[in-house]
C-alpha cells in the first residue's frame, strides 16, 4: 500500500508542533506525497491559535508545491 496523504497535521499555530504549512508542503512533496490536512487544535484546546487563524486558512492555495491542500 502506498501511502498518498497525511490528514493529521499541525503548524506552529498549534502550540507543540514546529513547521509552517509551506515547510509541511515541501516536506510532504518530497516524500511522494499528494495531499496534506492541516488539523491545528481548535480555539477551545489549550494551545491553540486564535480564531482568526481559521479563517486564514481558507485563503491558502488549493495547491503548494504540488501537494493538495
Amino acid at each position: 500500500m502506498e501511502l498518498q496523504a497525511d490528514l493529521h497535521t499541525h503548524t506552529i499555530a498549534s502550540s507543540h508542533a514546529f513547521s509552517t504549512v509551506k515547510e509541511m508542503a515541501s516536506a510532504a512533496a518530497a516524500a511522494g506525497l499528494q495531499l496534506l490536512g492541516i488539523t491545528d487544535h481548535g480555539v477551545n484546546m489549550p494551545g491553540a491559535p486564535h480564531e482568526y487563524y481559521f479563517s486564514q486558512l481558507l485563503t491558502l492555495p488549493d495547491e503548494i508545491e504540488g501537494i493538495h491542500i
